[in-house]
């Protein structure tokens, strides 16, 4: 089985180096490693090459610099019509995956066929302990409701596991390629911190939930960069947008505008919690413009 490895990037060089020397370290390489560079400059792709000579059989390299790709899923769409491996993996720039990260995603797949889709883990995240879980699962309801807080830095490394999800993470996830043929990137509606959720259960629409999978023996530190992010008041922004035209999207599933107002009630209490300890009002204002753009927003068809 082959697999080729996806990283979209912009304007991040130090942690695309050392996301693609975590790729180069692993047990079993991927047969190719896309970076799909969005940055303003070529530093990251000179950085990038000097890593790999032009005799280097570990992995087949294809580095695409395009700043005109416009956003996130522009980018994984054009990894995806380059590739020519059997499963395609995402990754972030800003990660560093564990030795057999590769190789355990890959094992997954060849172990169960039928599985169409998997996601591996995030090995630590900050501020996600039992209260903040609690909080989570108490406002992320129906068509929202989503596993995987309760995995993500909280899976003991030797735990082995598969459990099924409808929502896979787009950074740490992996398709065969037979999705792609049959689910489309949604590039019209301007997803982005949602654009895993809507891909994935898009996708398990198409298959069945029974083929689509947390793997908890593939495991990566998430690093989390501070280049190219939001402020609190774009990211209150976008993500209320994108949860709004989620719900839009998937609208004809039961209990889903119930879903979406209890949802609207935590988000609000989140941002004013935010707001208070920020000292400013960025997030607050921004979950107001949010909310109204998503309102306003006519989905386009996919």
């Amino acid at each position: 089985m082959k697999i080729s490895a996806v990283i979209p990037t912009k304007d991040r060089p130090s942690d695309l180096v050392r996301a693609v020397e975590s790729v180069l370290r692993q047990k079993r390489c991927p047969d190719e490693l896309l970076i799909i560079d969005q940055s303003r400059s070529d530093e990251s792709r000179v950085r990038v090459l000097s890593l790999l000579t032009e005799d280097d059989q570990r992995l087949k390299l294809i580095y695409v610099h395009d700043p005109s790709i416009p956003g996130l899923v522009a980018a994984k769409d054009a990894a995806v019509k380059k590739s020519s491996s059997d499963v395609v993996m995402f990754l972030e720039d800003d990660v560093v995956i564990e030795e057999d990260y590769v190789a355990n995603l890959a094992q997954g797949f060849v172990d169960h066929p039928g599985m169409m889709g998997a996601c591996g883990i995030v090995s630590q995240v900050a501020g996600t302990g039992s209260l903040y879980r609690w909080i989570f699962h108490l406002f992320h309801r129906g068509i929202f409701y989503d596993k995987r807080v309760d995995v993500h830095g909280h899976t003991d490394k030797n735990t082995h596991q598969l459990i099924q999800s409808n929502y896979l993470s787009g950074g740490v996830s992996a398709y065969r390629r037979e999705v792609f043929e049959r689910v489309k990137f949604d590039t019209q509606n301007g997803f982005f911190m949602l654009e895993d959720i809507d891909f994935s259960t898009r996708a398990v629409k198409e298959f069945g939930p029974e083929h689509f999978f947390i793997n908890t023996s593939a495991r990566l530190a998430h690093l989390m960069s501070p280049a190219n992010r939001a402020r609190l008041a774009g990211r209150y922004q976008r993500k209320l947008r994108e949860f709004v035209c989620f719900y839009k999207k998937n609208c004809d599933q039961s209990g889903a505008l119930v879903s979406l107002l209890w949802l609207l009630v935590g988000l609000t209490l989140e941002a004013v919690v935010v707001s208070i300890k920020a000292r400013h009002f960025g997030p607050i204002s921004g979950s107001i413009r949010g909310l109204m753009e998503g309102i306003k927003w006519q989905i386009r068809q996919v």
